[in-house]
């Protein structure tokens, strides 16, 4: 049986996202032609974690390891109104905080943590079209919280999977910010690359690997 949204594996070393295979095989055979093509070497249980990453992005109770030990999955909040929701939650908390300090990083640290959203398979893009009054308010909301604030890598920044948060404008403020609306066992579930748990973003993009 073919899982919601097909097999799919987002790169980690290069951001590359292979999707939309229909087979298992398919998407294996994939995964190591990238690989080997880009010179990166693969660890003996690379089958394992693709499978791992894919379970993770799968609903829960769909999923089950090669052990037979179910996977937790995820319900990705990628739906018009928790995205709005959220960045609307953002918009008010960064606003508060420039009463009492300034809530943005550097723009060298934004560009960091920029490099590492794109990566990461939690870089979600949602099915919203550009011109709709959905993505029109979301974008609205973005340019709200991050004022001009941009990075190189603005194109490949799309939705987080775990918080539905905008990625371009998050990359631009305060972890302490952040986390100040976000449960524990949410900071938990992000992968250990996430620079919102991992505060050293050199031990963070060190992370970024199959």
């Amino acid at each position: 049986m073919v899982p919601p949204n097909r097999y799919r594996f987002t790169v980690p070393e290069t951001g590359m996202k292979i999707d939309g295979e229909l087979s298992w095989d398919g998407l294996l055979s994939k995964v190591k032609a990238h690989y080997m093509d880009n010179g990166i070497p693969l660890p003996s249980d690379w089958i394992e974690r693709v499978e791992d990453q894919l379970c993770r992005q799968l609903p829960h109770g769909w999923c089950v390891y090669t052990d037979g030990t179910p996977a937790k999955g995820t319900r990705p909040l990628l739906s018009a109104e928790s995205i709005i929701k959220g960045i609307t939650s953002l918009s008010t908390m960064a606003f508060d905080g420039i009463k009492g300090e300034d809530v943005f990083v550097s723009q060298e640290e934004a560009n960091r943590r920029a490099e590492i959203c794109s990566r990461c398979y939690n870089n979600m893009t949602t099915n919203f079209c550009a011109g709709c009054n959905v993505m029109q308010k979301i974008t609205n909301l973005v340019s709200r919280v991050r004022g001009t604030r941009t990075t190189p890598l603005d194109e490949n920044l799309y939705t987080c999977g775990v918080c539905g948060c905008r990625n371009e404008a998050i990359v631009h403020v305060k972890r302490k910010v952040l986390l100040s609306g976000e449960k524990s066992e949410t900071t938990e579930a992000r992968p250990d690359w996430c620079w919102l748990k991992t505060e050293d973003l050199t031990q963070a993009s060190a992370s970024l690997k199959i």
